[in-house]
């Protein structure tokens, strides 16, 4: 049985079309529903479009929670939760971008791009993954080459981890800044708690050990410093992801956001992630044990890092390090792509409209 979702469709015009929630963008147009899975995904086949809210299984905030906080109209979102309460309707709400944004209501069920784990007030809270075309099909020709166990773990990264002392300063009094003009009400987008650069410097060499073989490769500016961000055939991105490729590990930590689109790359192409938790929150992070299958690392056991991840691999066959390999691709076939996360977006609003 389909999912039947509400949206306000008075509050919106079409130039306003790309900060809709992406199941009303799917849906809100004159495309055949073969049209729709062309463009979208198979996941249309599991939502439906309810004008009447009484009628609807769920209520999904219109616009991205953002774009309200950032175009003054969170007056419209109070409106449409109240609504939906009223109804009797669980109301979902999608967050995107680097920064979050604090909600003036609770009991929600909220996606969002680069949430905490430690936030509370909601009726459930989940990642939104960062959505990638198959690096495979793109770069491999669609053949996964599984790595071979060696004695000592080959530890990536390739990405913004280039700094110096008085980039440092300069990056630190800047964030402070940021930070008190949230603090104050003058910016409404949540600041890192940290400067994160020099953070993932220190991460780099937490790993700098004997017992690791490093493959780094550290930027001095995001996405090496191209504007607009890198083509996917650039030499940039080829360094980057056969960085990836050529490890057995890759280190993914935080960037401005709270969260890596690293880790999704790594997954995408079958290889290992090492993941530095920063009270980050994954996609359905009760449902699925990311802890009993890669190296999850919290923050304040950096010091310890090297010997994690060393005890993790020495404890791994050579069977054992090619099926992981196997695991992490599934990972994020079944759960990472755009099919797959609809698809469990869709189980578990199913599930909780049964509690």
């Amino acid at each position: 049985m389909k999912l039947k979702f509400y949206s306000n469709k008075g509050n919106y015009l079409t130039e306003q079309r790309y900060h809709l929630n992406t199941p009303a963008k799917a849906f809100w147009n004159e495309r055949s529903q073969q049209e729709r899975r062309e463009v979208y995904g198979n996941w249309v086949d599991l939502f439906e479009y309810e004008a009447e809210i009484n009628k609807t299984d769920m209520c999904l905030l219109t616009f991205q929670w953002s774009y309200y906080v950032q175009h003054d109209r969170v007056p419209e979102a109070e409106e449409e939760v109240r609504a939906a309460r009223k109804a009797g309707k669980p109301m979902v709400v999608f967050s995107g971008g680097d920064y979050p944004a604090r909600m003036p209501f609770e009991g929600v069920i909220l996606f969002e791009s680069a949430g905490y784990f430690s936030d509370l007030g909601y009726r459930y809270h989940s990642a939104i993954p960062t959505f990638l075309s198959d690096y495979l099909e793109e770069y491999c020709g669609g053949q996964l080459q599984l790595r071979e166990k060696q004695a000592q773990p080959v530890v990536g990264f390739c990405g913004q981890a280039s700094t110096s002392i008085s980039q440092d300063a300069w990056r630190s009094l800047r964030r402070l800044q940021r930070d008190l003009q949230y603090r104050l009400g003058f910016s409404k987008l949540e600041p890192p708690p940290f400067e994160t650069t020099s953070f993932r410097k220190r991460v780099l060499r937490a790993f700098e050990k004997p017992g690791i073989q490093t493959n780094y490769i550290p930027r001095k500016q995001y996405q090496a410093g191209k504007a607009g961000g890198m083509s996917a055939q650039s030499q940039e991105k080829l360094d980057f992801v056969n960085n990836v490729l050529n490890s057995d590990y890759t280190l993914c930590m935080r960037g401005g956001g709270n969260y890596s689109v690293r880790f999704y790359e790594t997954l995408n192409l079958g290889r290992i992630p090492v993941f530095i938790d920063t009270d980050c929150l994954l996609p359905f992070q009760d449902e699925i044990d990311y802890k009993a299958i890669f190296p999850w690392i919290d923050m304040k056991d950096l010091p310890h890092a090297a010997d994690m991840l060393m005890e993790f691999h020495s404890k791994l066959s050579n069977e054992d390090f090619r099926a992981l390999q196997l695991t992490c691709r599934s990972l994020w076939l079944e759960h990472m792509t755009v099919d797959g996360f609809y698809r469990d977006f869709a189980s578990r609003l199913k599930r909780m409209r049964e509690l």
